[in-house]
């Protein structure tokens, strides 16, 4: 394809060539240089001597160039047409045919050495245009050179040559200027990222600047060490390099007008200074412009203005730990008592139908008007209801229903309750196979609606339409529910995210117990409370909580779905013989209670925590007598519900044998009574000693908060619901 030639040759013949040669040979040598390996970079610095040079222009021609009759035997022609000739091992050898099999591609050679390019070039003089130009400092001078005439390089003759070097004082680049007007240009194979050319004194306040003039302009100015970087987007590199050499030394960057908010960041994160040129100046002026324009008492000014710009905030913010007891931080706030902590992101997760969306509307209402829902407490705040899988006719039907079942007008929710439809742009978030996802215009006016209406609690229903990632990408789930989160700390207000579960979860009741939620681990790390719904064999719903870090947990809920109604508690009249297996249940209650108190005198306690260990099921079920009960896991954990419910069976606190805090299972006084046991005697005060199994003490039966949700009463029940 080279004919011969090496592509470092390639480069070189096309340097020989004038740049302003006429369109059609343009074009054809063009055509070669693509066909040779060259790339565009190269020849656009190449055409940039035109002095009809167009960027667009030359961008366009090179992507036009394709593979075509014109290879790269055309360039080397034009080039020796213009005294290009072929040096070194790059001459074209005699092509014979040959049996020898081919040789394998040999590795491309490495770069030139920059400082054996440099050494043969003559010293600069004061003479040269572009030192005239820029009033470059004498001894500044003394460390340039002329690219001779007789060079290899011939593209470069009678041009300035500037020496970059590394942190390490390595020569690693050099920069050629031309004499007139022009692009500059860095040695080809060689380093320019973090190289640079200090000029004044080796130690000492610097001044970091883009180019050669500028770093010349301060040094005239000032006398001190300038440092010049061959380019704004080597600036941030030099600096960090001459930080970490010199921690202290005191540093001030002086960049082109139109480039000073970069300039303020790398000063930010570098501690240094930042020396302002005035805003009335045009874009690209810089300091040696004004050296030239205005003279070294001005450029002396600008620099004796330079200020550190702001430190941002830091990024690990320190916390106050003298005066918590002096000056206390409030306790964790509630939408939903225990369950929906305000400032914080709460999932809610269900299988599909299981009735979650339904539940989330009532809480919605329950919040608006300040009422308890299931017998636990909500605060009066604003709501908002995002409805990203239903329709807005639906959610208005299931309004309705509610309003209508629990005999409240509609009016009362009136800039209470806000509802809003986002199932035709339903994304909160978007991400594309491994990126960090990014938030969309609905997660915007999401904020602003928070705001706006100054909302206590949000419900988004639901993940698989608002998430737009992939749901075991860590990544982009912690992303999402940062965003989430975000939106809760706006008015101090609970969100709470609804979330399918796959059918796997759902189906083989892994969650139970504490995986209510399918994809990554980041679902239940990143949400402060998690609750889970399901559906029992028997109908019933259970909705457990199965985390909480800001609290303790709460005792599962059990809830009917009554014909025509909606999900409501079992209360104790579950056990009445209202129900048609009403004695039965109350049986294998006792039965129930019975074995708990036999566990408990053998010093085995159970828990009442659904994924502890010694939760009940887990340590009866071993048992005939508990076998004969027929219960799974569901039913014992219905029954037992309805058995605190009845104030029949409470929570206890104790200490174990490791002195950790724990719970377990205790009958109270009507429990003993239920369950045809004689009753302990109590203590008469609170007391608590060390068993072998930890630290026992008097039970305080709890006390229930009635409300919207309780198992229907008649309208003249002293227990049921008021409606002013």
């Amino acid at each position: 394809m080279l004919n011969g030639y090496t592509q470092e040759q390639a480069f070189d013949a096309l340097l020989t060539i004038p740049p302003s040669i006429d369109h059609d040979t343009r074009a054809r040598v063009g055509m070669g240089a693509k066909d040779a390996g060259i790339n565009f970079d190269d020849y656009d610095a190449w055409q940039s001597a035109n002095p009809r040079y167009d960027a667009a222009e030359v961008r366009s021609m090179w992507h036009s160039y394709s593979d075509g009759p014109v290879k790269a035997g055309t360039l080397f022609a034009v080039a020796k047409e213009h005294g290009w000739t072929a040096t070194g091992n790059g001459a074209p050898k005699p092509t014979h045919h040959t049996t020898k099999p081919a040789e394998p591609a040999k590795a491309p050679r490495p770069g030139i050495v920059a400082s054996e390019v440099f050494a043969r070039f003559e010293p600069a003089t004061s003479g040269h245009p572009y030192v005239i130009r820029k009033k470059l400092a004498d001894d500044v001078v003394t460390m340039l050179r002329v690219v001779p005439d007789n060079d290899p390089l011939t593209y470069y003759r009678g041009w300035l040559a500037v020496p970059g070097y590394g942190a390490d004082g390595v020569l690693q680049t050099i920069e050629f200027i031309p004499p007139g007007a022009g692009k500059k240009m860095t040695l080809k194979g060689s380093q320019k990222s973090g190289a640079s050319l200090s000029i004044g004194p080796v130690d000492g306040p610097a001044v970091v600047l883009e180019g050669l003039g500028h770093a010349s302009a301060v040094y005239s100015s000032t006398g001190g060490r300038a440092i010049a970087c061959f380019g704004s987007g080597n600036i941030r590199r030099v600096v960090e390099a001459l930080r970490q050499k010199e921690p202290l030394t005191p540093i001030t960057i002086a960049p082109d007008r139109g480039k000073e908010d970069e300039a303020k960041k790398i000063a930010a994160e570098f501690n240094c200074a930042v020396a302002c040129l005035s805003e009335s100046e045009p874009d690209n002026f810089d300091v040696n412009d004004l050296f030239c324009r205005d003279g070294f008492d001005v450029v002396q000014a600008l620099l004796e203005s330079a200020t550190m710009p702001p430190k941002p905030d830091p990024l690990l913010k320190p916390v106050s730990v003298f005066d918590v007891l002096t000056n206390p931080s409030p306790p964790p706030a509630f939408a939903w008592d225990g369950y929906l902590p305000r400032g914080q992101v709460s999932l809610l997760g269900a299988h599909g139908g299981t009735g979650k969306s339904t539940i989330a509307l009532m809480l919605g209402v329950c919040a608006a008007l300040g009422r308890p829902l299931f017998g636990v407490a909500t605060e009066f705040s604003s709501v908002l209801f995002v409805s990203l899988e239903d329709g807005a006719n639906l959610v208005r039907h299931r309004l309705a229903s509610i309003c209508r079942a629990w005999l409240i007008d509609p009016v009362q929710l009136q800039g209470r309750l806000h509802v809003v439809d986002g199932t035709a742009h339903p994304e909160l978030f978007a991400a594309e196979t491994r990126s960090a996802g990014e938030k969309t215009a609905s997660y915007c006016e999401l904020r602003r609606l928070v705001q706006s209406e100054n909302i206590g609690l949000v419900v988004v229903d639901n993940a698989s339409d608002a998430f737009g990632g992939d749901e075991i990408q860590r990544r982009q789930v912690r992303a999402f529910m940062r965003a989430l989160a975000e939106v809760a700390r706006l008015t101090d207000c609970a969100v709470m995210l609804l979330a399918h579960v796959d059918k796997n979860t759902s189906r083989n009741k892994k969650a139970e117990g504490g995986e209510g939620y399918s994809g990554s681990t980041a679902w239940h790390n990143s949400a402060r409370s998690r609750l889970f719904l399901t559906r029992g064999d028997d109908g019933l719903l259970t909705l457990e909580h199965q985390k909480s870090n800001l609290g303790r947990m709460r005792e599962p809920l059990t809830l009917e779905w009554l014909e025509g109604g909606f999900p409501q508690l079992v209360q104790a009249g579950g056990f009445d013989g209202t129900r048609q297996q009403g004695r039965a249940e109350d049986d294998r209650a006792a039965a129930l209670l019975r074995l708990i108190v036999e566990f408990e005198g053998r010093g085995q306690y159970c828990s009442p925590m659904p994924q502890a260990r010694n939760n009940v099921y887990a340590m009866l079920r071993s048992e005939a007598d508990f076998q004969k009960l027929k219960l799974n896991s569901d039913s014992t954990k219905r029954i037992l519900n309805q058995c605190q419910r009845a104030n029949w069976l409470e929570s206890l606190d104790y200490r174990g044998i490791d002195r950790k805090p724990r719970q377990r299972w205790v009958l109270t006084a009507e429990g003993y009574a239920f369950a045809g046991l004689s009753a302990p005697t109590a203590p008469t005060a609170p007391t608590c000693h060390e068993s072998a199994q930890g630290y026992e003490g008097a039970p305080t039966a709890p006390t229930y908060v009635g409300g919207t949700g309780d198992r229907e009463r008649t309208k003249d029940s002293a227990d049921g619901i008021s409606h002013e």
